[in-house]
């Protein structure tokens, strides 16, 4: 019983090793985007994505969305919290209707970046896209966001929780940057 214990223990130390060692190798900074479109006017997308507190209502999993005390250079915050936690972010930009920049504002987390949203009409549809420029700190969350969840997942979610909410089944492309 004992050397089979061994034997997990090793095996579990020498994944951990691995993944640090995979994660190490890979860069702290990543750059994505996604689009999608939708048969709605950029105005009435560009006021779903930026009413914070709303976001619970549509985006699935997602426990609390609240807007906080300005940061002491009056840029807006908000806070959300979903299954993995919480997490506090900057408006940096709010140009209705066409862009919402926002930026992770906790330098405690393994990760941190800037999602921007550009909203354009494209004759009968509004293309909806979102670049984001991360970075992952943490070498051991680089490996599990390169090879297990992968950098545009949650950009995707986020593109077909806001089809779903006006009953459309976004068609997700993601984009050469």
């Amino acid at each position: 019983m004992l050397k089979i214990l061994f034997v997990v223990v090793m095996v579990c130390a020498i994944a951990v090793a691995g993944a640090l060692w995979l994660g190490a190798r890979l860069p702290v900074r990543h750059r994505i985007g996604v689009g999608a479109s939708f048969r709605l006017a950029p105005e009435r997308l560009f006021d779903t994505i930026a009413d914070i507190p709303a976001a619970v209502s549509w985006r699935r999993g997602m426990k609390s969305s609240e807007l906080l005390d300005a940061a002491a250079d009056g840029t807006a915050r908000f806070r959300q919290v979903d299954g993995n936690g919480a997490i506090t972010y900057r408006i940096e930009a709010s140009e209705r209707p066409k862009r919402f920049v926002t930026r992770i504002d906790d330098l405690a987390l393994p990760f941190g970046g800037t999602w921007t949203i550009s909203i354009a009409a494209d004759g009968d549809v509004t293309k909806v896209t979102i670049v984001e420029d991360g970075e992952i700190r943490s070498s051991l969350f680089r490996f599990f966001a390169r090879y297990v969840f992968g950098y545009y997942r949650s950009a995707e979610s986020y593109l077909a929780a806001l089809g779903n909410k006006f009953g459309e089944q976004a068609r997700i492309e993601r984009m050469d940057l």
